[in-house]
């Protein structure tokens, strides 16, 4: 039995620097290509359904109830965009798998102000009783409101993993204390 530790990148929407990376990789030198990529361009961000909550809250005083519990899924491929939900294509399966509910309260997500959002506790998932994903890797987290595994579970955050890892037979795949890191620009 082995820890497998996901690190998700960084939480940054940048829609529309997706469109500079052709420019940035051949007009900078190759090492601040790279450095670009893996930092600036990290996929990932709020789901349209928290987004909409936001600004409807923000700028008209639409009430906006945040969910009691979250629920943490993986993906396989590049399925995770912004209008993700529960019953997106792509969830990892097999093997004991199943999303890891995280009570939404300021020991599992302490308070900040000015810094990154950051887990206070480490999300593990269960430990695999068979390869996850047929041993594909697992590039994606998404973060729901619901946990039915259809529609009905609105996405609210989801990212790429800095590095893809497939979770076999044995491995607890989790995100350690401090991992999980979101930042609003």
């Amino acid at each position: 039995m082995s820890e497998l530790v996901l690190v998700p990148g960084r939480w940054h929407a940048a829609d529309a620097a997706e469109l500079l990376r052709e420019w940035v990789a051949s007009e900078l030198p190759r090492r601040y290509g790279k450095l670009y990529d893996r930092i600036l361009l990290m996929a990932g961000g709020k789901a349209d359904y928290l987004e909409d909550k936001v600004v409807n809250e923000v700028l008209g005083a639409v009430a906006f109830g945040a969910p009691a519990n979250t629920y943490w899924g993986l993906w396989n491929g590049t399925s995770l965009t912004d209008a993700f939900h529960g019953g997106t294509a792509g969830e990892v399966s097999g093997g004991s798998y199943a999303r890891v509910t995280m009570a939404n309260n300021t020991t599992n997500f302490p308070t900040v102000t000015g810094t990154p959002k950051k887990n206070g506790v480490a999300v593990a998932w269960p430990t695999a009783s068979a390869d996850w994903n047929g041993a594909g890797a697992i590039e994606q987290l998404g973060v729901l409101d619901g946990n039915a595994g259809t529609s009905a579970d609105k996405g609210l955050l989801w990212c790429d993993f800095t590095v893809a890892k497939a979770v076999l037979l044995g491995d607890t795949a989790s995100i350690a204390i401090n991992d999980f890191s979101w930042t609003e620009d």
